[in-house]
């Protein structure tokens, strides 16, 4: 992926003037070149640097155009695929160093200010990130006023909300014949999202926060009766590494049993509501606990039926996907220092995240896949000039170029070696860091081999 590729993400944008079109796109591009720089850094000169700061002051620069520009893109990389996952989740937008930026609120810490958004990210069964196809941004309000009214609100009225209006949104957006599961946290434990209508095909995994009432059951509660379960038989699952954890492989028994659950007592429409029918898949980890740590154990409601071990490893495999999107989050964050910009308008910085998100989705990209396709040529990721670059530069031997591409594995450890990845035996695969800190290294060389070639390309000069 070279500027080909903006060009490519970014064909249906239409912001009412070719040269709004021009601009966003050369952003991305800078953007790309250098994720973690600052916006001047990444422009590189005055009038780059000016030209973007008017854009993202601009009313006709529409961060939902951007947004859905990527996602009509998103949609086209699931052309031949039978089933998609959509992860979603919800993250914070630090900005209380910029005391001066209007339109934020509370996030939740004494004193600290910003924006939430939620994201909807589309990956393939094996966990290949293919673009986000939903993202909504907002200011939260007074939280204790809120808190105080909670059960008294419609669910229209809550930011809970947002769960539902994901899968409206996917339902659109998606092609009606692909089957697409919608994966969510506990967050997304809501009666109302279960009992949306949903068009045949679209179904939820999401993992149990309540202990509902349920029907058809010797328990009168949702764990109790999911704890008696029948024992289906075991599985393994690739736990990720994290700050408090190291990866592992765990192994973990799965149970599953169908039943209906009750409307909630006190809900404020509960006569219109019937109980609804779920599949309820529980898995817990055993005997592959590190010492110290918990045991995995994930109670998952989904709307389609599970009868068999392989349909419960299906829906438990969906949701560990879900960590993903937490990943995407950590790159908009760490890699692109979203929450560094100085912006001085909410509108400004959702404008930026739109632009901001697709630098973050090809990286993120780079990164997994490697692990997916990694037999793949590494022009699936890298334009021309960039790899012959970085063949050039990612030795400490002067080399002549390959008769043959490079994989797409090849390239990326390469890319990562740049940003720090030693690459021996015991490292297994490199991480997005070293992955986006070579990359920005990678960018520099491309330059400096294009223009000693005199084949800089422009992407836009609006």
């Amino acid at each position: 992926m070279g500027t080909e590729w903006i060009e490519t993400e970014m064909r249906t944008l239409e912001l009412g003037d070719p040269r709004r079109n021009r601009r966003v796109m050369r952003m991305i591009a800078q953007f790309s070149a250098n994720p973690e720089a600052s916006i001047p850094k990444a422009c590189g000169n005055q009038a780059d640097t000016k030209a973007a700061y008017r854009a993202l002051n601009s009313d006709e620069v529409v961060a939902e155009e951007i947004r859905l520009a990527h996602a009509r893109a998103t949609v086209a990389r699931m052309y031949g695929l039978e089933r998609v996952l959509v992860v979603q989740d919800t993250f914070a937008l630090n900005y209380s160093s910029c005391p001066a930026t209007e339109g934020l609120g509370p996030l939740g810490k004494k004193g600290a200010r910003g924006l939430f958004g939620h994201s909807g990210l589309a990956v393939t069964p094996d966990g290949l990130p293919l673009g986000i196809v939903y993202q909504q941004v907002w200011a939260r309000e007074d939280e204790v006023h809120k808190r105080r009214t909670r059960r008294k609100r419609l669910v229209e009225e809550k930011e809970s909300f947002r769960w539902l209006e994901m899968v409206d949104e996917v339902e659109s957006l998606l092609p009606k014949d692909l089957e697409v599961w919608v994966a969510g946290d506990r967050e997304s434990d809501i009666f109302e999202l279960f009992a949306m209508q949903r068009r045949a095909g679209l179904h939820l995994v999401v993992r149990a926060a309540h202990d509902r009432k349920v029907e058809d059951a010797e328990a009168e509660y949702l764990h109790r009766a999911a704890e008696s379960a029948p024992l289906l038989g075991e599985m393994q699952v690739a736990v990720p590494r994290s700050r408090t954890r190291k990866a592992r492989t765990a192994r973990l028994q799965v149970q599953a049993c169908t039943l209906k659950l009750q409307p909630p007592r006190n809900h404020l429409g509960r006569k219109d509501l019937e109980p609804i029918r779920v599949s309820v898949v529980r898995v817990r980890e055993t005997q592959t606990v590190p010492e110290g740590e918990e045991p995995i154990e994930w109670m998952l409601i989904a709307t389609m039926p599970v009868y068999s071990l392989a349909k419960a490893v299906e829906v438990v495999e969906a949701y560990a996907q879900r960590w993903k999107v937490e990943r995407y989050h950590y790159v908009l964050k760490s890699g692109c220092g979203i929450e560094e910009l100085q912006l001085e308008s909410r509108e400004r910085i959702e404008r930026a995240l739109a632009i901001y998100n697709v630098v973050a989705w090809r990286l993120l990209y780079m990164t997994y896949v490697a692990r997916v396709a990694p037999e793949l040529p590494c022009t699936a990721v890298l334009e021309d000039d960039e790899w012959k670059a970085l063949f050039i530069v990612g030795s400490a031997r002067p080399r002549a170029l390959p008769e043959k591409t490079p994989t797409v594995r090849e390239a990326v450890r390469m890319v990562a070696m740049l940003g720090g990845f030693l690459g021996r035996k015991r490292d297994g695969e490199p991480g997005i860091q070293s992955i986006w800190t070579g990359f920005r290294r990678l960018m520099d060389f491309t330059l400096a081999l294009r223009r000693l070639r005199g084949s800089a390309p422009v992407v836009g000069n609006g």
